[in-house]
């Protein structure tokens, strides 16, 4: 396994439950609606994940002057129209076997499973109230509920350069340094929910060595108990 090895896909492990909302809720059901495909699984959107990876990339930026060409190709530029970026970050769906068994309990003649009933296999609901700060109670009218997708659960976001350009070196390095900084993401990611592990093709050792250091296994970023 070379180090130059162009990337496939990102792997984002769900260390804590999380919430990846659509921007709607379910009526009778949910305020907050977990994004999810026709069939019911839960998914998280190419855009996210970019944005995800952008804000880390904000966050370190100043320390990798020398990488700013490479992170214009891999994450674009901010309002940005022009082509300078070349990766292409798809959805991040479930692994293959699991959405092929949905869509087959789906879509099966004899007693089909609905949407909603595989949405609910992934997914729990979370209820949560302003408190009043004079008393300490829950504040009338304030219950809201949103859908979280259960921890443990992994998702792959397919990768793809653009015009058949190759990937340099220092093209991998920010996309590992931006994925072992993401660790957190969707709603309420400071309060517990959403935390995450991202890494390149599922493989934590190589991540770490893209970003510059085998040892980055071993370091904070490689720990998501730290």
């Amino acid at each position: 396994m070379t180090r130059d090895r162009a990337a496939s896909f990102l792997c984002i492990e769900l260390l804590s439950d999380a919430t990846f909302g659509r921007g709607e809720g379910t009526a009778g059901a949910v305020d907050t609606e977990a994004e999810h495909d026709e069939t019911g699984l839960p998914l998280i959107g190419g855009k996210t994940v970019r944005g995800l990876l952008r804000d880390a990339w904000l966050s370190m930026h100043a320390c990798f002057p020398d990488l700013g060409a490479a992170a214009e190709r891999v994450l674009g530029r901010s309002k940005s129209l022009d082509e300078r970026c070349r990766l292409r970050i798809g959805d991040a769906l479930l692994p293959s076997p699991l959405r092929d068994t949905a869509r087959v309990a789906v879509e099966r003649a004899e007693w089909p499973l609905s949407p909603r009933a595989v949405l609910d296999g992934f997914s729990d609901i979370r209820y949560q109230t302003a408190e009043d700060r004079r008393t300490g109670a829950p504040m009338i009218t304030t219950l809201r509920s949103s859908r979280v997708i259960l921890r443990d659960f992994s998702f792959e976001s397919r990768l793809g350069w653009m015009d058949g350009y190759r990937p340099v070196p220092d093209d991998l390095q920010v996309l590992a340094l931006c994925a072992l900084a993401t660790r957190h993401g969707g709603l309420l990611r400071n309060r517990g929910r959403g935390h995450l592990r991202v890494t390149i093709d599922g493989d934590l050792d190589r991540t770490g060595q893209l970003a510059g250091s085998p040892l980055v296994a071993n370091s904070p970023l490689g720990d998501p108990a730290r």
